[in-house]
């Protein structure tokens, strides 16, 4: 056990300092801190993207109406004068054009008196904006172009009777379930991007100490399962480090929120932190235990990042179908693919964290994902002892089963 202990801390220390560990910490609490203050960076992008309309309207109670109607969604400026029909006066474009309004609205009335409208988007978001334009300008049509009973029952079927009763058990409002959807998103990207990185470190960490021939020093002192348990062990210790920082940043800025204004980090459940840590370890002891088995077969750089393509597209389809339960987590595929290990750590996570899953679910997970483990660190033991002196073969599905076939 000191030996493991002796090759962990060893491991530990080595990538702890390392420049891309270091700059992922930085980078992964600087994120944090960024998305507490979503809310604000959202209502400054919000100001910043709103599309600016410059307004021309027939008569100043028309325009009136008009500006209020769409000051809503639009920055609107209002030109001091009142069109004559649907053309756009020269000076008026040159604006429009040069970037001073995003576009220009001339409101008009034609031959018979009724309201109508021409737009001149010169950016594409103005352009993609006219459906938005169309529903803000329905109120003051009708309230201009109606009149007496018609313009009363236009008003009235406008403003139909439409009550909500929310039957959600975890979220109060269609804000709150949005925002929720978006932290858990960044826990999600989190999460896939840790796997993906230090599964990936196990496995490189075994091909270097092979193409440098410290492997064939450390065997004589040590066995190969002390080396892949050591590996393991280091590794996923210092991916608790990290997400310790993250931990402690999130803790700190939970605590700020409560001596000022609610930061959207703080409509985090605990449980979800807690969860996003089991599954965390779920997934690196999942994928962490086959790149240490495949490293010990490889002979170079090239063969490992080859074979981890398919580990790290089963992490990819996990990622993908995570994606859509963030929308509707209860879809019957999605639980029963939830349970299924090297998904379910995303998957599963992603469900918790968005939805009330029974605890069968989450035990069933659970129970799978550590069954898995179990059998992947037998199989990942076995390619150890066998393949870290193996050198010069190329890595295929052929030399992986005759490794696992080989004697102990």
């Amino acid at each position: 056990m000191n030996t493991v202990a002796i090759l962990a801390t060893r491991e530990y220390l080595e990538r702890a300092k390392s420049r891309g560990f270091i700059i992922g910490t930085i980078i992964g609490i600087l994120g944090i801190v960024a998305i507490s203050f979503i809310s604000l960076i959202g209502s400054f992008l919000a100001g910043q993207l709103t599309t600016s309309i410059a307004l021309v309207g027939p008569d100043a109670k028309t325009t009136k109406m008009l500006d209020e109607a769409l000051r809503e969604d639009h920055k609107v400026t209002v030109q001091p004068y009142q069109s004559r029909g649907p053309g756009i006066r020269p000076e008026l474009k040159k604006q429009v054009v040069s970037g001073q309004y995003d576009a220009a609205l001339i409101a008009y009335r034609d031959a018979e008196g009724s309201l109508g409208f021409a737009y001149y988007p010169v950016k594409s978001a103005s352009l993609e904006d006219q459906q938005t334009l169309r529903r803000r300008l329905l109120q003051p049509v009708i309230a201009t172009d109606f009149k007496g009973t018609s313009a009363l029952k236009a008003e009235h079927a406008l403003n139909f009777a439409f009550f909500t009763t929310n039957l959600n058990p975890r979220y109060k409002t269609a804000a709150e379930a949005g925002l929720a959807q978006g932290l858990v998103y960044f826990l999600l990207l989190l999460l896939y991007i840790a796997v993906i990185m230090y599964g990936i470190w196990v496995g490189q960490g075994v091909i270097e100490e092979k193409s440098n021939r410290v492997m064939e020093i450390m065997i004589g002192a040590v066995r190969p399962g002390q080396l892949l348990a050591g590996k393991i062990i280091g590794i996923g210790a210092l991916a608790l480090t990290q997400m310790a920082a993250f931990a402690l940043t999130a803790l700190t800025v939970l605590l700020l929120a409560g001596h000022g204004a609610s930061l959207p980090i703080s409509t985090v459940p605990v449980s979800t932190i807690i969860y996003l840590l089991v599954f965390f370890f779920l997934g690196f002891f999942s994928y962490a235990t086959m790149f240490a088995g495949i490293g010990a077969l490889a002979s170079k750089a090239e063969d490992v990042q080859q074979s981890n393509g398919l580990s790290v597209w089963v992490i990819v389809v996990a990622y993908m179908l995570s994606i859509f339960a963030l929308q509707d987590p209860d879809k019957p595929f999605l639980v029963w693919a939830s349970l299924v290990p090297l998904i379910s750590p995303m998957l599963m996570f992603t469900r918790v964290a968005t939805s009330t899953v029974p605890m069968w679910q989450i035990g069933t997970a659970i129970g799978l994902s550590l069954a898995f483990i179990w059998v992947a660190t037998l199989l990942a033991a076995k390619l150890y002892r066998v393949g870290v002196l193996m050198y010069g073969k190329p890595l295929s599905p052929k030399e992986i089963v005759r490794a696992l076939r080989a004697p102990s």
